[in-house]
């Protein structure tokens, strides 16, 4: 009889083990050790550039410059420019830039002295975007079915333009998308991630980690990442500097969703396991009933 338990307990063991095994397997897609190490190199900007200047001219303008680069398709949003005389022509414009170790959504030179000059109730509209898309030639990251991916991030704001103080109204967004730009739904947050609202109120900066499970069916095309960014900075915003968010340390990871016939295995070794009991027991009962004790 010792033989018999020993057994169980054995196969019991390797079905709990099997299990976990196939929980806990994790490919690095995105970040140290993948074919994307370096997700925001090569380094390389695009600033929208306001049209006038002319003398002893005023113009905020909301026009997009674009420009594709690397993986990356980058575009930045809004500005304003300002000649009057004694002050030359002053210049203030949005700027999305990767630095080879990150993205970086800033205005190209502060708006200081042109919302000095527009007075009070005035305001500039600066808007970044910037999406990247795993499909590289010898290294396109596509969907899987029954998969977990996990997303995680570096954000810092620090430089005061993501901060909902007087005078600057922010928000900064981010999307898992397919190859047709579809969002994916993460698992607490939805489809547009409100990365402001993560960092909570007055925390400019930190960490965030997403996850999102794709189910039977997976989405098409290859991964991709984007991030979107938006500020209207007013007159009383003045001296909070040019930046508005640097992203780093990019990483997604891929997991397997544990298939139902996983569960399935571990629970009928474990429902075998209790039917050999009650059959041993019932057996030692019985055989006791035949023979009982002097």
């Amino acid at each position: 009889m010792h033989t018999m338990k020993s057994s169980t307990l054995l196969l019991i063991s390797f079905g709990a083990v099997w299990h976990l095994s196939s929980t806990q397997a994790q490919t690095v897609l995105v970040g140290s050790g993948s074919s994307y190490t370096s997700p925001f190199a090569p380094a390389d900007s695009i600033t929208y550039n306001v049209p006038g200047g002319g003398l002893l001219s005023l113009t905020v303008a909301n026009g997009t410059a674009s420009k594709s680069s690397g993986i990356w398709n980058l575009s930045a949003q809004g500005g304003a420019n300002i000649s009057l005389l004694g002050l030359g022509l002053v210049e203030s414009q949005a700027q999305t830039q990767l630095t080879g170790s990150a993205l970086n959504f800033s205005v190209d030179n502060s708006p200081s002295s042109l919302l000095g000059s527009l007075g009070t109730g005035a305001s500039i509209h600066y808007g970044w975007n910037a999406l990247a898309t795993f499909g590289s030639a010898g290294s396109v990251l596509d969907y899987a079915a029954n998969t977990t991916y996990q997303v995680s991030f570096h954000v810092d704001g620090n430089n005061g333009l993501l901060n909902s103080v007087a005078g600057v109204t922010p928000s900064f967004n981010f999307e898992l998308v397919d190859g047709s730009g579809n969002p994916l739904t993460d698992i607490s947050s939805g489809t547009l991630i409100n990365i402001a609202g993560l960092l909570g109120t007055g925390v400019p900066s930190g960490d965030i980690t997403l996850d999102y499970t794709v189910g039977g069916t997976a989405p098409t095309g290859p991964i991709g990442v984007e991030f979107i960014g938006d500020a209207t900075v007013g007159a009383s915003a003045l001296g909070l500097g040019t930046d508005f968010a640097t992203v780093s340390n990019l990483s997604i990871t891929a997991s397997p969703v544990p298939e139902p016939g996983g569960g399935l295995f571990v629970g009928s070794v474990g429902m075998l396991a209790l039917l050999h009991r009650r059959r041993l027991g019932w057996r030692l009962e019985v055989e006791a009933r035949r023979h009982p004790s002097a």
